[in-house]
């Protein structure tokens, strides 16, 4: 092989595996996170994708985490924590979403750095926290499609990401854009400030970018709703519904200790008859 046959070669080589690598990595940005549960697992096909976030808000103060959609209690977490619940289960007229969470102290808690954990929570024990999708169904009808040429973007380094227009809460920040950068609306707040709606750009979803001032990271919250959440009564303790494991191992002793006293009597009983009949 010629020697400008096999640098040509190589280059074709190089540039496929640069193709490959960056296809996996668009892919594996698209990937679904799926949970590591067995309930889940079994019953993956009857389960709804959800991928928001669901503050806390039991009637009694308390949220009660289970196994598995009516299954055993695992515990509870104090209101007014966020869980992210990635799917849910109808079973019945009640909607179970499954989450992942941690313990600390004996109470339940967020995903943290301790050793997580899965398990189901019943969604009417919650408050979905407003998100993108919440803007959305109230903001829809004054969205308006943007007709300009990215020009208040152009050049521009660390542009900001938003969960939705005057949220208070960033997504992280963009390097800069390129020509697969596109908006798909426009709003207008009430300060007259302007920001698009991007669905998608390079793994990153669902995001918004203040046009009028893409890289201030300080646009503070305005009328951002904040739920009221249930507190329980002075001196109460949560107190499970679901199957209580403990009860059922006491219970499966006992019927062994009962089953075992009269395998005993009976056995008694036969020795006796069998003394007597000699």
């Amino acid at each position: 092989m010629k020697t400008h046959d096999f640098k040509k070669l190589t280059r074709m080589i190089f540039t496929c595996v640069i193709l490959v690598s960056l296809i996996s990595g668009f892919a594996l940005a698209d990937v679904i996170w799926e949970p590591n549960d067995d309930f889940y697992s079994a019953h993956s096909n009857d389960c709804e994708y959800v991928n928001r976030d669901y503050y806390s808000n039991g009637e009694t103060g308390y949220m009660e985490f289970f196994s598995e959609p009516g299954g055993t209690s695992l515990g509870f977490a104090d209101n007014g924590q966020t869980f992210h619940v990635q799917f849910s289960y109808k079973l019945g007229d009640e909607t179970w979403g499954v989450i992942e969470y941690s313990e600390v102290e004996g109470k339940l808690i967020p995903r943290g750095e301790e050793e997580c954990k899965t398990g189901w929570i019943k969604l009417a024990d919650t408050t979905l926290k407003y998100d993108y999708q919440s803007f959305d169904e109230a903001h829809r009808s004054e969205y308006t499609i943007y007709d300009g040429d990215y020009s208040e973007l152009k050049d521009v380094q660390n542009i900001v990401m938003w969960t939705f227009p005057n949220s208070g809460a960033t997504n992280g920040t963009i390097d800069n854009i390129d020509e697969n950068f596109a908006v798909q609306s426009i709003y207008t707040d009430i300060d007259n400030s302007q920001w698009g709606y991007v669905n998608y750009y390079y793994g990153m979803k669902n995001f918004w970018i203040c046009l009028s001032k893409p890289i201030d990271a300080t646009i503070a919250a305005k009328d951002v709703q904040v739920p009221e959440f249930n507190t329980p009564s002075p001196d109460s303790k949560p107190v499970q519904t679901g199957n209580d494991m403990s009860s059922v191992v006491i219970i499966c002793v006992a019927a062994a200790i009962l089953c075992t006293a009269v395998l005993f009597a009976s056995l008694n009983k036969k020795k006796r008859e069998s003394s007597q009949t000699k």
